[in-house]
């Protein structure tokens, strides 16, 4: 039974024909998080079991997951979450990428290193809310929405150079205010 393309997220989620809705959310989801998981990974398998454990843990999950309409920002801050985990764990451990990422089942973040996360997000907010205002709507809509520079670019009704440029120009404010802060910040920014 396919299911309507309209119906939401929250609506998926609840409905009664679980594998049709988890195969809905799935298509939504999957190329976007898998670019940004190939982005932060750099190795195409890799990105693959960032992204397919993302969506087994959503999905086994989802009666406690809390949404409006859009899984959007809870899928991307799971991915978030579960690139750095692997990469903090295979840090300490001296090895580094290829991720490994059956690893993330027997790996759990420490109280320590969740607090260090989320302090870290607190600061590129501040430091997110100290550029200008159009550079701030142009960060949060590729960063924080996950717009491609296109969507952006017509949202804004902006040139997509002029959105490249002041993505770069906000990327490279960020990365200079936060350089002590250099290995987090590829998973962060």
């Amino acid at each position: 039974m396919n299911l309507p393309k309209e119906l939401n997220d929250r609506e998926l989620m609840v409905h009664e024909n679980e594998e049709a809705a988890f195969h809905v959310i799935f298509d939504r989801y999957w190329k976007p998080l898998f670019h940004k998981a190939l982005n932060r990974t750099g190795n195409d398998a890799d990105a693959q079991d960032v992204v397919q454990e993302v969506f087994i843990s959503c999905w086994n999950n989802r009666a406690t997951i809390q949404i409006e309409n859009s899984l959007a920002p809870y899928l991307f801050t799971a991915l978030k979450y579960a690139i750095i985990k692997s990469v903090y764990r295979k840090a300490k451990k001296g090895i580094h990428l290829p991720l490994d990422v059956e690893e993330l089942n027997l790996i759990e973040l420490s109280s320590e290193e969740i607090v260090q996360a989320k302090e870290l997000q607190d600061i590129i907010s501040q430091q997110v809310s100290e550029l200008p205002e159009r550079m701030q709507e142009i960060y949060r809509l590729s960063r924080v929405e996950n717009l491609q520079i296109a969507q952006i670019a017509q949202h804004l009704n902006l040139s997509e150079q002029t959105v490249k440029n002041t993505l770069t120009t906000a990327l490279g404010r960020l990365r200079k205010n936060l350089s002590h802060y250099s290995c987090w910040l590829p998973f962060f920014l």
